[in-house]
């Protein structure tokens, strides 16, 4: 994986790129300008870390340090985090509400510890999807928050991690971490032409994120320095623990599964089978259909309430107050435009009951007896499908693991994806698929209407 922006990005002084000054660069702060010149119209990123120089000019001062070896590729790299990632510091942790503004966490979410340790450059907050969509379902756009604006590069920036995918197709910053449920990350990266990489449930801790970048290698370095057990989220991250990745993957004879949805693929079966890949194709009754019910609501509600009550300051302490604050602030937070419907249904719910419960056996049963089932049974390793489908819910239900990367442009010049998904401890075989994909094909181009971020440009000749 020798084409990693981030071991080019390791092997330079970290405030010679990210400050970059000199008499042949008049652009001064790179990534800071970028965002500056871009983000009045894309409106991705939430806001700026006031002590990202420091951090930059520390992660400096440690590689010209004689006794200082380099912790990590992502040592010195300018990295933004969605604004729903706790960061205990001068940045605020909203959702992309009003409401939250002023708030203080008590910590940095374990993830954002990770990455300090090895001293990754925390450049600022990405926007998203207020409330991760949640706050009126079918009804706020994606991409839309109180505080952010609309952020949109294409079109529909899709998915509740909107702003990291917008800014790491944009060249903004180096590599970015979302969230993901149900295609929070997968749909704004394969409607903004980037590599997502989404862990088994556990890998990294479930109150944190998944990574984004523009290349496979790049979102496997990210992981890297994320992954492991996390005291807040006990025990799925010990769980997991035995799905850890050890060493570089290489790239075998695998087995797959074709999902046919959307986007015609007969050009990339013909791509995989050149490769090495024998393709079987299922019946479309292999994968089930998902019905989501009201478990969502309530885990939300429930979620919230204890996430609110530990901030060691806030306005706002249960979600009824949130409901609140829109009613009383609906100028700010466009309540008559989008309303906040599903914040109510959320806060009617009383806890996970029996009906919630029962919907968490049907939706573990069908993960079982389908997708589990199918993947054993034909002895595959990998569900492969191009763009968005219904195999992104199988996936996201089940904790699966997943990543999607650039595969091709329809003919109006929209970028779509393709995907790779497999069984739980997957991810050395479905990184080697999408890296031998991504090194085969090269399909991601950069958006047209920006000036790029050359490897001349970026580290000279």
């Amino acid at each position: 994986m020798t084409n990693s922006v981030l071991k080019k990005l390791q092997s330079r002084a970290s405030r010679e790129l990210f400050l970059r000054i000199s008499s042949h660069t008049p652009t001064g702060d790179l990534y800071l300008n970028r965002i500056q010149n871009l983000n009045s119209v894309l409106r991705s990123v939430m806001e700026i870390n006031p002590h990202a120089r420091v951090q930059a000019e520390e992660a400096d001062r440690q590689r010209r340090s004689n006794s200082h070896h380099s912790r990590s590729f992502s040592h010195g790299v300018p990295m933004l985090l969605k604004d729903m990632i706790a960061t205990d510091d001068k940045m605020n942790t909203t959702a992309g509400s009003y409401a939250l503004l002023g708030s203080v966490v008590g910590q940095d979410a374990g993830v954002v510890e990770k990455l300090m340790n090895v001293g990754a450059v925390i450049l600022g907050k990405a926007s998203l999807t207020e409330w991760y969509s949640f706050r009126a379902l079918a009804k706020i756009p994606n991409g839309w928050c109180a505080r952010g604006g609309q952020a949109q590069l294409l079109q529909d920036p899709c998915g509740s991690s909107s702003g990291s995918a917008i800014s790491m197709a944009a060249n903004m910053v180096t590599v970015s971490l979302g969230s993901e449920t149900d295609g929070s990350i997968l749909c704004p990266a394969d409607y903004n032409s980037v590599v997502r990489l989404k862990p088994t449930v556990g890998l990294t801790s479930r109150a944190d994120k998944r990574p984004m970048a523009r290349t496979v290698a790049d979102a496997v370095v990210l992981l890297d320095a994320i992954v492991g057990f996390d005291p807040g989220d006990s025990e799925a991250t010990s769980e997991a623990a035995q799905f850890i990745p050890d060493g570089d993957p290489q790239f075998q004879h695998l087995r797959i599964t074709w999902n046919y949805s959307g986007i015609p693929t007969e050009a990339m079966i013909a791509e995989k089978r050149a490769h090495g890949i024998m393709v079987a194709k299922p019946k479309a009754s292999s994968i089930n259909r998902i019905l989501r019910e009201s478990r969502y609501r309530a885990e939300f509600k429930s979620s919230v309430n204890e996430y609110l009550k530990e901030l060691a300051i806030s306005s706002v302490r249960s979600l009824a107050d949130i409901i609140d604050f829109n009613q009383n602030n609906p100028e700010l937070e466009k309540l008559e435009e989008y309303g906040q419907q599903t914040l109510i249904e959320s806060e009617r719910t009383n806890g996970i009951g029996e009906k919630e419960r029962k919907a968490a056996e049907y939706l573990e049963k069908l993960s079982r007896d389908g997708f589990e089932k199918k993947m054993k049974d034909y002895k595959l390793d990998a569900l492969v499908t191009p763009g968005i489908s219904l195999a992104m819910t199988v996936l996201a239900i089940g904790g699966y693991p997943g990543i999607s990367l650039p595969a091709g442009y329809q003919s109006v010049g929209m970028p779509f994806g393709i995907y790779f998904g497999g069984l739980k401890g997957s991810e050395p075989k479905l990184i080697e698929m999408a890296y031998a994909f991504e090194q085969a094909t090269r399909l991601r181009k950069p958006p047209s209407q920006f000036f790029q971020l050359t490897d001349h440009f970026l580290f000279g000749t």
